[in-house]
């Protein structure tokens, strides 16, 4: 099966799940409030673009915006903020640059193996999780080299403990390429975001590209650092 297939299919197939689990919430009557997704006030180590964005994007976020209507548990992702997912390194461990005793070692080998490359996902669709909606995509073939790359070479350095702890021991780099759009303080999205979703999942939102950086930052890509 060629990448582009694959990929189709893990989205495909988690939104399916994720309305298999939505069925048996309803079934259940059970709804936790207060969720917590990362700290509000500490920073990551992560990677990824800051593409221009197309139309479509944009309605789709001024959508869920109005969807949400100001509801206290949502957090919905500002244009400022749109980011794409190259490859988070570390959970949100930090309070400050200061705090990174290991940035130049990191540096050079983003510089050695990522730095000055692009970053392309086409095929943009939504991909619902139980409280989240995501934007995952298509990347590009060299994209998709080159995170392996990285990774292999994180993992067989110092920083592989917080990798590992980043991704829960997994050997391999994450399959979705994504960016979470809509994140909700409860075990489940509200009806609206869910209806919204079985509506708009077959629809595609384009294409997005940008040079790939190193940043540290919050959970939300909120005013991130640029370290290289």
């Amino acid at each position: 099966m060629d990448n582009d297939n694959y990929l189709q299919n893990i989205y495909t197939n988690r939104s399916q799940e994720t309305i298999h689990e939505w069925l048996l919430e309803l079934e259940n009557h059970f709804n936790e409030k207060g969720v917590m997704f990362y700290p509000e006030k500490l920073l990551a180590l992560t990677s990824g673009i800051q593409p221009e964005l197309n139309p479509q994007i944009k309605a789709l976020l001024s959508d869920v915006k109005l969807l949400v209507d100001n509801d206290p548990l949502a957090e919905v992702m500002s244009e400022e903020n749109f980011h794409m997912t190259f490859l988070a390194i570390t959970q949100s461990i930090y309070e400050a640059y200061n705090d990174i005793s290991e940035i130049a070692d990191l540096t050079e080998r983003f510089s050695l193996t990522i730095r000055n490359n692009e970053l392309k996902v086409k095929e943009l669709q939504l991909v619902a999780l139980p409280n989240q909606l995501l934007l995952a995509g298509i990347p590009d073939s060299n994209s998709i080299n080159l995170r392996k790359i990285f990774w292999d070479d994180l993992m067989s350095s110092d920083w592989q403990l917080k990798l590992q702890d980043r991704y829960l021991g997994k050997a391999l780099p994450p399959d979705f390429w994504h960016t979470t759009i809509l994140r909700y303080k409860s075990n489940k999205l509200p009806p609206l975001i869910r209806e919204y979703f079985l509506s708009h999942s077959e629809k595609r939102y384009g294409e997005i590209e940008g040079k790939i950086k190193l940043v540290l930052t919050r959970y939300d890509w909120d005013k991130p650092v640029n370290i290289i």
